[in-house]
């Protein structure tokens, strides 16, 4: 999806890291079983930090899964969580509008490849609606209106990260208690945030390359295709008044299952990705992924 809810893995303790990968690959397994093989490959970091967050105070029981990418070895996952079911459910949900979104925008062939792949996924993306319809609904009817935003071409950032913060602030309805919800909205809802700002500077060099829309360009005036540094110092503080609304509500939760994975998250990965993202390293990274995948 977007990939920038990581832990650093190398603060994470051995028994830590293997839970997370475990809750990956559970995620990953999870969408398999609901809705098929071709959704395996929407599974996303994002996404598996939402299934520990959102994960009850009781242990799951585990097994040891295999896959064609652990064939032998195996990892051991959690069997069945009603966590990872509902992050399943999100990610098609919203895996199916990323799509959607980029058939709309990018050039072909890559806009071809992405109908055909909205065409694959329409059947999955409406049984997860239904089984989602309160967030399906909130998905739609925001990026809906970050579209009609983007068209205008007048859109402020916070106007347009307002809208995909939005969709994260809906998840948080589906907590038990009224305190609960108030607090993992607030926390999913600047998350969005600083997830759609990050992805906005991120996508700065390529927007600025082929005339895309991006809210950065109506806002800052660039300096060879790249943010001043007053500009990225000034972007960077808000982000960080996010950042610490995000911890704040995080403060307020009680402790879970995964709260150490998730701490490292908030207090070290998300200041790790922000500072990457705006060095250039997070872009370049991956492309070095890429090509070491592509060997």
């Amino acid at each position: 999806m977007y990939g920038y809810v990581r832990p650093v893995k190398g603060e994470l303790k051995v028994s830590e890291y293997e839970r997370y990968h475990g809750v990956y690959c559970g995620l990953c397994h999870t969408l398999a079983r609901r809705y098929g093989f071709s959704c395996r490959f929407l599974v996303n970091y994002d996404f598996t930090f939402l299934a520990m967050l959102l994960a009850g105070p009781e242990q799951p029981d585990i097994c040891r899964r295999r896959c064609a990418v652990h064939p032998v070895r195996g990892v051991d996952c959690p069997m069945s969580a009603a966590s990872l079911e509902t992050a399943a459910d999100m990610t098609v949900i919203l895996g199916w509008w990323k799509l959607a979104d980029e058939a709309a925008d990018a050039k072909a062939p890559v806009s071809w490849a992405c109908r055909a792949a909205c065409g694959v996924l329409k059947r999955h993306y409406k049984r997860a609606a239904a089984r989602q319809p309160a967030f399906a609904e909130a998905v739609e009817m925001n990026l809906r209106a970050l579209r009609r935003l983007e068209g205008e071409d007048g859109a402020s950032l916070d106007e347009a990260a307002d809208k995909f913060a939005l969709i994260l602030r809906s998840i948080g309805e589906g907590q038990r208690t009224e305190p609960l919800r108030r607090i993992t909205g607030e926390l999913l809802y600047h998350l969005g945030r600083i997830i759609y700002i990050l992805d906005a500077v991120d996508d700065l060099p390529e927007d600025v390359a082929r005339g895309g829309y991006n809210p950065l360009l109506r806002r800052f005036d660039l300096a060879e295709g790249k943010l001043a540094p007053a500009d990225a110092k000034t972007l960077r503080a808000g982000l960080q008044l996010s950042h610490n609304a995000l911890a704040g509500a995080f403060a307020l939760m009680d402790e879970g299952i995964y709260s150490g994975i998730v701490s490292n998250i908030i207090y070290l990965g998300l200041p790790a990705v922000t500072q990457a993202v705006f060095s250039g390293q997070w872009k370049a990274s991956a492309k070095k992924h890429r090509e070491r995948s592509s060997i």
